[in-house]
């Protein structure tokens, strides 16, 4: 069988979503499939990349384009009216004569916005494609013109198209204001090895939070930082690790001084070997505005670590109050401090909430989702 994984990665040179797609990618490899991967130029291929080649898979990088105005409204253009020039981006996975193509992209749409030229050249050689959402706009709006309803074909003419949680797959429904009935759910890969138990609980009187995710975008940190700065936490004994890179940074680094809790924030980089973020935190923090499922989630769950989280994505699917963590019921400041107070007034009851959060995500999860993605292409 000869498939071909798409990243429309564009943000990063490897990110959590990647997983999944390289997952299904070296089982293929496994079987003895010829592998065709199109990924972004990022100058340096990444360590997962080269594993890919060093197996046999074939690479194919797509230029990246550079983020100017002239550039950003040339690749409108090209966008609104289809242009063909597009089309030599993807010219290669044609040339390849896939029997499958697997897409990996971040939000619901990117594919359908920015890439249907891509699926104009699949639908014109007549190749079955799947691909998956990894994220999704969480609140209320009327769909623009590029979705609604233009999106609906390209959802529509895939084989199989994958959410990540069943809130995602909703609402995403809702976008389009059609039931998709190829839809399938999928987890994504943890970056640690299951347990058979919690790992054991850091005995330090200092509570130790912490916030795993990209220094950016939607992600939170400042909402969590401004909850902290209030004058009650001022008082009680804990430390916020947060680990992860990005370019918000500096801006964290500064709102931490701005509010004077600089000394109570750690700032660790990004740390791949999550059983030891886990071994020294108690309790992870998940202040997002958007989120399709965080790997962080499962990973801490995983790990016997309950969870603050907003009720965006998949969070409470997983995270039940004060059973598994506790829920802020909007990602605004007032709602995540009103979550926080509840899980500091339940301290003495975490290590049991992480005890009971290991037990949920080991009674649900799926440790080969790869394999899957892998199985249902073939079908």
């Amino acid at each position: 069988m000869k498939i071909a994984f798409v990243s429309l990665m564009g943000g990063l040179p490897w990110g959590g979503s990647e997983a999944l797609w390289h997952a299904a990618a070296i089982h293929a490899l496994q079987q003895g499939d010829e592998i065709f991967v199109s990924v972004y130029d990022w100058g340096t291929p990444h360590e997962q990349i080269k594993k890919l080649q060093e197996k046999g898979a074939i690479i194919h990088y797509r230029k990246r384009y550079n983020a100017d105005a002239a550039t950003i409204e040339k690749i409108k253009r090209f966008v609104q009216n289809r242009k063909p020039a597009l089309n030599k981006d993807y010219q290669s996975i044609m040339d390849f004569k896939p029997d499958e193509v697997f897409i990996s992209q971040g939000d619901s749409f990117d594919l359908a916005i920015h890439h249907r030229a891509f699926c104009d050249l699949l639908r014109h050689n007549s190749i079955s494609y799947s691909f998956v959402c990894h994220n999704h706009q969480q609140y209320s709006f009327i769909s623009p013109k590029e979705i609604y309803p233009g999106a609906i074909e390209v959802f529509k003419n895939a084989k199989r198209v994958f959410f990540v949680s069943q809130r995602q797959w909703r609402l995403t429904e809702r976008r389009l204001a059609m039931k998709i009935t190829n839809g399938q759910f999928t987890w994504n890969p943890l970056n640690i090895k299951m347990l058979t138990g919690p790992l054991t609980w850091p005995e330090v009187e200092t509570a130790q939070l912490a916030i795993v995710a990209n220094l950016g975008g939607s992600k939170g940190h400042d909402t969590a930082l401004e909850v902290l700065s209030a004058p009650l936490w001022k008082n009680r004994k804990w430390l916020l690790n947060i680990y992860g890179a990005g370019e918000g940074k500096k801006y964290l680094e500064d709102l931490a001084l701005f509010y004077g809790i600089e000394h109570n924030i750690i700032f660790h980089g990004h740390v791949a070997d999550m059983i030891k973020v886990w071994e020294t935190n108690h309790l992870l923090l998940i202040p997002s505005a958007g989120e399709g499922l965080p790997i962080s989630l499962a990973e801490a769950m995983a790990c016997g670590r309950a969870a603050v989280v907003t009720d965006v994505g998949g969070n409470t699917e997983l995270i039940t109050e004060n059973e598994t963590g506790f829920v802020a019921v909007s990602p605004t400041t007032e709602a995540f401090a009103a979550a926080m107070e509840k899980a500091w007034n339940e301290k003495d009851n975490w290590r049991q909430l992480g005890v009971n959060a290991f037990e949920k995500i080991n009674s649900i999860l799926d440790i080969n989702p790869g394999e899957k993605i892998y199985k249902l292409l073939q079908t």
